[in-house]
């Protein structure tokens, strides 16, 4: 018998069932973090968070350690060294102090500025909060106070954020007075570039996964003998299309994630802004991929799984010989006939 490619048993498309809903759900998280009713919970799958929980630390002038001192002799008889030591360690504990009464001063400052301590950029949305207990909390998470709305290619704009929140609050300070480094917003705007295209790819990601989820259930429904070769190559091809636009997605966002982060940690330390890559947004966009990838790789095993005649696991079996009811067949009945 003609031995023919493309076989599944049906129960074993429950494995890329699986796969799929995975990777939807874990597309969608990534898509719709930052906006709807689970805002607060999924504020942690950011792209990039800005950190202004320190903003104006440095602002605050404090002696500095590297002051010149006089330096005595050391004649041997009156301990020019323990009296330099012990002056020295004087000048650092009050330095010390001060630096944390400076950060005292900056933290109340930047309260009554009204601006946040964190903003951070979502596929589609921006969003703004405090950090919850305290900013210096070991186990502070976001707590999320406001977002904008869901837009494809959202263009977040720090300065300008910044001047609508001072311009609210009570000091009435305008934005371009703080010594806030064009670089940083050129940096961010880098970030804007690549968010059209990052929305796109993720808009198919989910769209393929939920299809290659949707093909999957039908063939678990249909309750098929066996699975043909026009079932397995659509969903090859969808499988492949997610699992190609989650790569591809994936592979930007993380690029501008880790660079935006760099180099605003680089450009706002002086003044006390950091930024955070989106490590749990790139986990579960990786993890996507992943589990698409595999459900690719099945079918494709299962395109190059051999069958015959018509896919058919029982049709190349061997009939069972049938029982002759008849006394006058065969050379017994040919002698009885005579």
């Amino acid at each position: 018998m003609a031995v023919k490619r493309g076989y599944a048993r049906p129960l074993t498309v429950v494995i890329p069932t699986l796969l799929s809903l995975v990777g939807f759900v874990l597309a969608m998280i990534a898509l719709f973090a930052g906006s709807g009713s689970q805002q607060r919970s999924m504020e942690k799958y950011h792209i990039l968070a800005i950190n202004t929980s320190t903003f104006g630390h440095d602002l605050v002038p404090t002696p500095s350690s590297s002051s010149s001192q006089p330096t005595a002799t050391d004649d041997g008889r009156f301990g020019w060294d323990d009296i330099e030591d012990g002056l020295n360690d004087i000048e650092c504990q009050i330095t010390d102090e001060l630096n944390d009464i400076a950060n005292d001063i900056a933290d109340q400052f930047s309260h009554e500025l009204g601006i946040s301590q964190w903003y951070s950029v979502h596929v589609m949305t921006a969003c703004e909060g405090n950090f919850a207990p305290s900013a210096t909390s070991p186990d502070a998470w976001y707590n999320t106070t406001n977002c904008t709305a869901q837009s494809a290619g959202v263009q977040f704009n720090l300065t300008d954020i910044l001047q609508q929140e001072l311009n609210s609050g009570p000091l009435n300070i305008n934005a371009a007075d703080i010594p806030i480094p064009d670089s940083i917003q050129q940096t961010i705007d880098y970030v804007n570039k690549f968010l059209l295209a990052t929305f796109i790819l993720y808009v198919l990601g989910v769209g393929f996964s939920g299809l290659s989820f949707m093909s999957c259930i039908i063939l678990l429904t249909l309750r098929l003998k066996a699975i043909g070769r026009v079932a397995i190559l659509i969903n090859m091809l969808l499988t492949l299309l997610a699992a190609l636009s989650l790569a591809v997605g994936a592979a930007i966002a993380t690029a501008i994630s880790k660079k935006g982060a760099s180099e605003i940690n680089e450009q706002g330390g002086e003044i006390g802004i950091s930024a955070n890559e989106g490590t749990q947004f790139m986990i579960i966009s990786w993890v996507a991929f992943a589990v698409m990838l595999v459900a690719f790789a099945f079918w494709t095993v299962s395109c190059c799984t051999p069958r015959r005649q018509f896919g058919s696991p029982t049709a190349y079996r061997e009939k069972p010989p049938r029982a002759s009811s008849d006394s006058n067949r065969g050379l017994l009945g040919m002698f009885r006939r005579r």
